[in-house]
């Protein structure tokens, strides 16, 4: 998560040697966060390196929260959450629930892919993603 997309390109591509210029999207995306529906646009860049996908993510505009708006509004910046592909999304929502009490935060869908964050921020310090295809 940052505030200023442009300079963090700069500084990320920089930093973790990306082979191409970083493009920076504008996406939108629906949420469902504590039983609401949030819409909110961001700028992104989806980047690989080293065999590892990074995203850079700017909220610009938001209809209400959402787990990228809190974070923001606490006065942080930085590394939000780890994303895992997963076929079995379902079957890890239900371990993690059973053997650490731990539910989504939140979820939705880009495209074909579902996505549940894991309320992991108390224990990890970011929040888990589980992407599901």
């Amino acid at each position: 998560m940052v505030r200023d997309i442009e300079n963090a390109a700069k500084f990320y591509g920089g930093l973790l040697d990306f082979k191409s210029k970083p493009n920076i999207v504008e996406q939108s995306s629906t949420v469902l966060y504590e039983g609401n529906e949030v819409t909110f646009k961001m700028k992104k860049i989806m980047q690989n390196f080293g065999g590892k996908q990074f995203e850079i993510v700017e909220v610009i505009e938001s209809t209400g929260n959402h787990l990228y708006k809190e974070f923001i509004d606490e006065g942080r910046v930085g590394l939000h959450h780890l994303g895992i592909y997963t076929k079995e999304a379902p079957k890890l929502i239900q371990y993690f629930k059973n053997n650490y009490d731990i539910d989504v935060a939140q979820t939705g869908k880009a495209g074909k892919v579902h996505f549940f964050y894991l309320d992991t921020k108390e224990v990890l310090g970011f929040y888990l993603e589980l992407i599901a295809f």
